[in-house]
């Protein structure tokens, strides 16, 4: 063998070597590479269930149900009757080796997707979707919280901690019970919730609070605690209880003292209403006082704090300032900073943004719609129309109009015709039916009676079928 076959030779094997020496310690990541291009689907045929792969199918219906876990993984919970079974994209069974596996319910058909719970001699542990053991089987009881992904409750020698997806311990199995703040934005949707703890005292039970992390905040030492899941927020407002006194935590700093008998949120004006031996004050968001608790009576209408002490009324602002209007008047704010709407003596006006009066007819109702328009109803109780000058848009001859929700469509209806009907954004009729239903669609809704059907946009533009 001549000497340059020989160095081939060796690089080929040194190649094939290192290829090997990668693969063997990676082969459980490379497999365990979530491939999202993917999809698995259910399909329903005269109500047998099988499993479409982008697609196609791959396995023929013959189920009563199907769960697909993981949309991107081949990991399937097929049900006839009371039999079950994992099966793997072709159709065959897997996780045999235990047994029993179950899906995670996170709530409404959701479910967690990358762990599984797997049962061994009556105690229970987390699989991994792939298979492979993320916890031994020590757990009496794994479930989830029902509105967080990517972890799970587990209880051992009845007391409940939190493990996420890796099986690492966020809280320890030490609680009574735990539950979640319920903390819910559009963005992030339940993950930024916190945890609610509970411990068993002599002197009763104890709360506690972690944030969304896993990172105590309150030690348990509270009769009561409850997220104020109203303030979008990176930080927690925390009422809390001791014994028998409320006061607000943000995270794990007080703002408000453990000395009221009583704290409410008023999410129009963002301030919190306390009462303290039966009297009333406002505190701010930043724990700063807006009126002192010394008031027999105490409520929030539109844009001001309405107080009652012995016999005397008064008005006041947001920052514990008296307004200079009548005790039974009403100011409410609009969607727009341009306009308010002033509630006196049970008739309805328009103020500008300085809370200068523009309007001069007498209204029964106003409420503002978009742009410079409202909604209006005279002294007749008829409604219509009129924008900001007053101008009338669509003359008053309806007993109801409103927008139609999540849209810029009027909704007119007349009692005596059982007729509505509807303006598109220009206040152009669009269409009269009688006896209306409708059904709100993704991107519209449809109108409907016996006898027609028409679907309309946002913007009230019919959308051809």
């Amino acid at each position: 063998m001549s000497k340059k076959v020989t160095i081939i030779l060796s690089c080929i094997i040194i190649i094939i070597s290192l290829c090997i020496s990668i693969y063997i310690p990676n082969r459980k990541k490379i497999e365990d590479t979530e491939d999202t291009s993917i999809n698995y689907s259910v399909i329903d045929e005269n109500g047998k269930k099988g499993i479409s792969k982008n697609g196609n199918t791959i396995i023929e219906p013959q189920y009563e149900n199907i769960i697909i876990p993981n949309p991107h993984r081949a990991v399937f919970l097929c049900e006839n009757g009371e039999n079950q079974k994992f099966v793997n994209e072709k159709n065959n069974e897997i996780f045999t080796q235990y047994e029993n596996v179950e899906v995670i319910e996170i709530s409404n058909g959701e479910y967690e997707k990358n762990i599984l719970i797997y049962q061994d001699k009556e105690k229970l542990g987390l699989l991994g979707i792939t298979g492979n053991v993320i916890t031994s089987a020590k757990y009496d009881e794994i479930f989830s919280l029902g509105f967080k992904g990517g972890e799970v409750v587990v209880r051992e020698n009845e007391k409940f901690g939190i493990l996420d997806e890796k099986g690492k311990t966020k809280i320890k199995i030490k609680y009574d019970s735990i539950q979640s703040d319920e903390y819910y934005t559009e963005e992030y949707k339940y993950q930024k919730s916190g945890y609610i703890v509970k411990i068993t005292t002599e002197d009763g039970y104890r709360y506690g609070y972690y944030d969304s992390e896993g990172i105590q905040v309150l030690t348990e030492e509270y009769n009561q605690i409850t997220r104020l899941t109203q303030i979008q927020s990176e930080e927690s407002y925390l009422i809390v209880a001791k014994n028998g006194q409320y006061g607000i935590f943000v995270n794990n700093n007080k703002i408000i003292n453990t000395q009221y008998q009583n704290i409410e949120y008023n999410s129009d004006l963002e301030i919190f209403i306390v009462e303290r031996t039966g009297k009333y004050g406002a505190i701010s968001l930043k724990g700063k006082e807006i009126l002192k608790a010394e008031y027999n009576e105490l409520k929030v209408n539109g844009l001001y704090i309405y107080t009652l002490k012995d016999e005397e009324k008064k008005v006041w602002d947001t920052n514990g300032l008296e307004v200079d209007i009548n005790y039974e008047t009403i100011i409410q704010k609009t969607a727009s900073k341009e306009y308010f709407i002033k509630n006196e003596g049970g008739y309805y006006s328009i103020l500008n943004n300085n809370m200068e009066e523009i309007s001069k007819g007498k209204y029964k109702y106003l409420e503002f719609i978009y742009d410079n328009y409202f909604i209006a109803t005279n002294e007749t109780d008829k409604s219509g129309i009129i924008d900001s000058q007053e101008n009338l848009i669509i003359e008053y001859k309806y007993d109801i109009i409103q927008k139609v929700k999540g849209t810029l469509v009027i909704q007119a209806v007349e009692f005596n015709t059982d007729k509505t009907i509807f303006y598109d954004k220009e206040f152009n009729l669009i269409k009269e039916i009688a006896n209306a239903n409708i059904e709100y669609l993704e991107n519209g809704f449809k109108v409907y009676n016996d006898e027609q059907e028409i679907i309309l946009d946002t913007n009230g533009k019919i959308i051809d079928k």
